[in-house]
């Protein structure tokens, strides 16, 4: 991942995130695997939501979007489509996501998400979900010190 005070004009870099409301057992857990490109925006990659409560969930998408940057921080946007099973069937699974990153790429404090997705013909949509660079991601760029 590059340093925030870099001018990243080209190249292709993955980062990954971890969205979620800290302080609540058994909430939605939004994970984001993402390749960015930045000469076009352009962001793809996969969304999985799981959650462990309740009737056990893991819904996996597909995404794509794209960014803005706004002083130091970015506005990402993303949405996805389920492949249908069979090519009679209507797409299922929608999703849409509405971030703010602070900080960047590198998702600071304060960094946070609205998300919706379509499960079992009914919209679930998180307000306010605290976004953090996963683990891997953030041990990565400490060892390498880009930060």
């Amino acid at each position: 991942m590059a340093s925030q005070d870099r001018d990243q004009k080209s190249g292709l870099f993955i980062v990954s995130y971890n969205i979620f409301k800290p302080g609540i057992t058994g909430g939605y857990n939004l994970h984001l695997l993402l390749s960015v490109y930045p000469p076009a925006r352009q962001v793809s990659g996969r969304a999985v939501i799981t959650q462990a409560l309740q009737h056990p969930l893991v819904f996996e998408n597909p995404v794509q979007g794209r960014y803005e940057e706004k002083g130091g921080d970015i506005e990402l946007f993303l949405h996805g489509f389920r492949l249908p099973i069979d090519s009679g069937s209507p797409r299922a699974g929608d999703f849409h996501f509405d971030g703010h990153l602070k900080g960047g790429w590198h998702a600071e404090n304060g960094s946070r998400a609205r998300y919706a997705f379509l499960q079992a013909g009914h919209w679930v949509e998180e307000v306010g979900q605290d976004i953090q660079l996963s683990d891997e991601v953030r041990h990565t760029v400490k060892a390498l010190n880009l930060r």
